[in-house]
């Protein structure tokens, strides 16, 4: 069998291992996958909260800016009513005062409205924030039992990563360039068996000639989906 045929079939073997392995990693367990969910929609709520806090106090902020410009209109109005010279000025004069004192009314309304939005919103973040602090602990808990239990996976890891990195070492830069570009290309799967004659990706049919040139351990690809072929060697 050529020397890097069996190479790469090392190397799609080991890198199907580590692929595995760093699955299992990063796939949170039963226990703390609950109370992870339970912390995240905590935290969305929190976080949701805190935006119309915010929305509400920026329209605070403007419902006190037009305020404070119809009160300045108001004491305009309210003087200028000192000034008139006649009844038609008089009476000209009070009804732009009744109209600010409505919309000065209405403002008043609106802040207090604000106001108690905001210490609404206020008051049910607070409580939120005093109710997860349980949550929070719960999660850190779950989390370093979690971490705590990956240890003989992250040391399988590393050394799965050292074996590839020697494989590829020992493979000319060629060869290794294009296993990685069929690899990244379908599915992290580079290099199938040959089984029943056939490709055991994608059932495409080896040909004669091409069964012949894998016996020589020649490297061949698949004729449909380009992958790299590898027959078992039957033991000796």
């Amino acid at each position: 069998m050529n020397h890097d045929v069996e190479k790469l079939w090392e190397l799609q073997t080991v890198l199907t291992q580590l692929n595995d392995r760093e699955k299992q990693l990063t796939t949170k367990p039963d226990a703390f996958a609950a109370v992870d969910r339970e912390w995240q929609a905590a935290n969305e709520e929190m976080t949701k909260l805190e935006g119309q806090i915010e929305t509400s106090q920026k329209e605070r902020r403007r419902v006190e800016g037009e305020l404070t410009d119809q009160q300045e209109m108001l004491k305009k109005y309210q003087g200028q009513l000192m000034q008139v010279k006649n009844q038609q000025q008089y009476a000209a004069a009070w009804k732009e005062i009744d109209a600010a004192r409505k919309q000065v009314k209405e403002l008043e309304d609106a802040d207090l409205k604000a106001m108690g939005d905001v210490e609404s919103l206020q008051k049910q973040l607070d409580e939120r924030r005093g109710g997860s602090a349980g949550l929070k602990s719960k999660w850190d808990a779950e989390h370093e039992a979690w971490q705590s239990s990956l240890g003989h996976l992250q040391k399988e890891t590393a050394k799965l990563r050292e074996r590839a990195a020697t494989i590829e070492a020992q493979l000319p830069p060629r060869v290794k360039a294009d296993f990685y570009r069929i690899y990244n290309q379908r599915q992290k799967t580079a290099m199938v068996l040959v089984a029943n004659d056939s490709c055991s990706a994608c059932r495409t049919r080896v040909r004669p000639q091409v069964a012949q040139q894998l016996k020589r351990g020649e490297l061949v690809h698949c004729e449909g989906c380009h992958r790299i072929l590898y027959v078992e060697t039957p033991p000796s």
